[in-house]
């Protein structure tokens, strides 16, 4: 046992903030068949592109991230804007971000969105 004490959240918007943030895990596939295409194949066609296809397979995400420090206490908001931040701080912060993210990066990060949200769509939301 730890021994750790947990100062209780009291604050609903705290914790809703807070709650709002939840990611879980990704798995995806973002193309069902792909082919590569490079000197290393047999199948090489040298008047087509080069093209590879990369395999990654992470483990233990959740071990590893359930090993790293979490919050225990001294919950506030702060007001003032938040320029630097050090990895190697014992303070850490919770950030509400508003990103512009240009119209030329949506097709290219089609299969990946780099800052996902957690949402429901209204019926007004939805394609034609």
């Amino acid at each position: 046992m730890s021994r750790v004490k947990l100062e209780l959240i009291t604050d609903l918007d705290m914790h809703l903030f807070i709650e709002r943030g939840i990611r879980g895990g990704i798995s995806m596939i973002s193309h069902r068949f792909s082919s590569a295409n490079n000197k290393y194949l047999d199948s090489y066609d040298e008047v087509k592109s080069f093209k590879y296809i990369l395999y990654l397979d992470a483990n233990i995400l959740y071990g590893w991230a359930m090993s790293q420090f979490l919050p225990t206490h001294g919950f506030e908001w702060i007001k003032e804007p938040v320029n630097f931040m050090s990895g190697e701080s014992d303070i850490g912060f919770i950030l509400e971000v508003y990103l512009y993210y240009p119209q030329y990066l949506h097709d290219l990060h089609n299969d990946y969105p780099l800052a996902p949200e957690t949402l429901n769509f209204a019926n007004d939301m939805m394609s034609p």
